[in-house]
C-alpha cells in the first residue's frame, strides 16, 4: 500500500488529490474503488497510534467545501480531496503528523475501512507542516 506523505506551509491552506483503487476480481490487477454511496471521516492525529485524539476531524461527502474540507470529486474513480486549512496548520503546530482516512457509509457513518492505518511496519499517512 502507498502511504500519503504530503506538506504543507504553516499559516497557508492546501487541498490534496487522493485516488483509491482495490484489487480486481481475478487479483491480477486494480480497478477504482466505488465511493459513490461512501464518504471520507479525515483526522490529523496528535501521535502516531490508532487510538490518538484527533486534533483536527472532518467528514468529506460529493457537497462539502472542497478548500475548506475537501470533496469526494469523481465518487465512481475513486477520487476525493481533503483541504488542511491554514486555521488547521496553527491548531497542530509545526512538524509532522499523522493523519487518518475512515471510509464511511454515506447514510448511517459506519465504518468500512481505514486508509493506512499504521500497517505491518506501523506506516502512516503523514502531514508535515513547515515553516519558510
Amino acid at each position: 500500500m502507498e502511504f500519503i506523505n504530503a506538506a504543507v506551509i504553516y499559516g497557508e491552506t492546501k487541498v490534496f488529490d487522493v485516488s483509491i483503487q482495490e484489487r480486481n476480481e481475478t487479483n491480477t490487477g486494480f480497478v477504482p474503488f466505488d465511493l459513490s454511496d461512501c464518504a471520507v471521516y479525515f483526522r490529523i492525529l496528535g501521535s502516531a497510534t490508532t487510538n490518538a485524539k484527533p486534533l483536527v476531524e472532518k467528514l468529506i461527502n460529493q457537497t462539502t467545501d472542497e478548500e475548506t474540507v475537501g470533496q469526494i470529486t469523481d465518487p465512481v474513480n475513486g477520487q476525493f480531496s481533503f483541504a488542511v486549512s491554514a486555521e488547521d496548520t496553527v491548531k497542530v503546530g509545526r512538524g509532522s503528523h499523522p493523519i487518518q482516512f475512515d471510509i464511511v457509509d454515506i447514510d448511517t457513518l459506519e465504518h468500512r475501512f481505514f486508509l493506512g492505518e499504521g500497517g505491518v511496519k506501523g506506516e502512516f499517512n503523514k502531514i508535515h507542516v513547515v515553516q519558510v
